[in-house]
């Protein structure tokens, strides 16, 4: 027996292909963006970032507004029982109640809202105080974290001047605050001299 009886032929490798001066590299073959396709992206980031510094200018301008819009104020303090004088009238509270929860149903009302009302003595010192007692006047209850809850006030008939009278002050308030906030009372808007804050009174509780 033969060594070609023993070993037969194997097929032949064949060899490796030299590299072609005209063959790609691996980043070459990498797809590229086109000039068309860069701009389109391009585009659409500007698109993405103008709305966004619009909306921050706008906020700023807002704001701004807001400060040159709103006049300083000039709060004062009244301490419990005392009387605050405020644009020509003076002020004392008198009484102040929560209204008790309603039942529905049997059951309590569980909404956690309730009506604060404050009865408030009045007396104008002038005109103008008797005829803003009604609509001319603002009144808000505020608490220690500046949280504002806006209020009415109803006279309990027609204002005259130099005649006490009860105002009745009512708001919807979250009852677990309704025996913490105070009264804010701020003078009339048409009351304030150009370059003069704003007064207001605020009665301690």
């Amino acid at each position: 027996m033969t060594s070609e009886d023993t070993q037969p032929d194997l097929p032949a490798i064949p060899p490796e292909p030299e590299p072609s001066e005209f063959s790609e590299s691996e980043e070459a073959r990498e797809p590229r963006l086109r000039p068309r396709e860069r701009r389109i992206l391009q585009a659409i980031a500007v698109l993405c970032v103008v709305p966004l510094l619009l909306s921050v200018q706008w906020v700023d301008e807002s704001n701004s507004v807001e400060k040159n819009l709103k006049p300083p104020e000039k709060v004062t303090t009244v301490q419990p029982g005392a009387i605050g004088e405020l644009a020509g009238a003076k002020w004392k509270i008198m009484k102040r109640a929560a209204a008790q929860p309603l039942a529905i149903g049997g059951q309590q009302d569980s909404s956690g809202v309730t009506e604060l009302r404050l009865s408030v003595g009045f007396r104008p010192e002038n005109a103008a105080a008797a005829k803003a007692v009604g609509s001319g006047f603002a009144y808000r209850l505020v608490d220690d974290e500046g949280r504002e809850w806006s209020a009415t006030g109803t006279a309990d008939g027609k204002a005259q001047v130099g005649v006490a009278m009860m105002v009745t002050i009512t708001a919807k308030v979250p009852r677990s605050k309704a025996d913490s906030l105070e009264l804010e009372i701020e003078a009339p808007k048409t009351s304030r001299k150009k370059g003069d804050p704003l007064a207001s009174l605020r009665f301690e509780h």
